[in-house]
């Protein structure tokens, strides 16, 4: 008698395994989307900005991204300017996720990139 119940609790527990695992996979899911906002980041350093297109250099290679009057442009949470988008400096870009077009929504400019700060150090010695 103790194998069937045995068997019972073993069945139970795999059941609540399988289901607590489907519960965390979700949550998991959902965070992501979430996290996502429901656009499509670039990030790398700016190479070129030219006719309202800006290229950015990524590990997965050049982006270009466009730029119009409604991208917001941001540089430690204040607005700035196009002029303010220079090569070798870091950005993170939000294009609307599915764009076509990749027009950006916005661009959160950072400080200049390592390996550019690291050339320069290296010319002066």
């Amino acid at each position: 008698m103790k194998l069937k119940s045995d068997i019972t609790i073993t069945r139970h527990l795999n059941r609540a395994a399988t289901t607590g695992l489907a519960i965390v996979l979700l949550v998991a899911a959902a965070a992501s989307v979430y996290a996502h906002g429901g656009f499509d980041h670039v990030k790398g350093t700016i190479v070129k900005v030219s006719n309202n297109v800006l290229t950015v250099k990524t590990t997965q290679g050049n982006v270009d991204v466009k730029l119009n009057d409604k991208t917001e442009l941001t540089k430690d949470d204040q607005k700035c300017q196009i002029t303010d988008l220079t090569p070798g400096v870091r950005v993170v870009v939000d294009i609307p996720e599915g764009s076509k077009d990749k027009v950006a929504h916005s661009v959160k400019i950072g400080a200049a990139s390592k390996t550019e700060d690291h050339h320069e150090h290296d010319t002066h010695k």
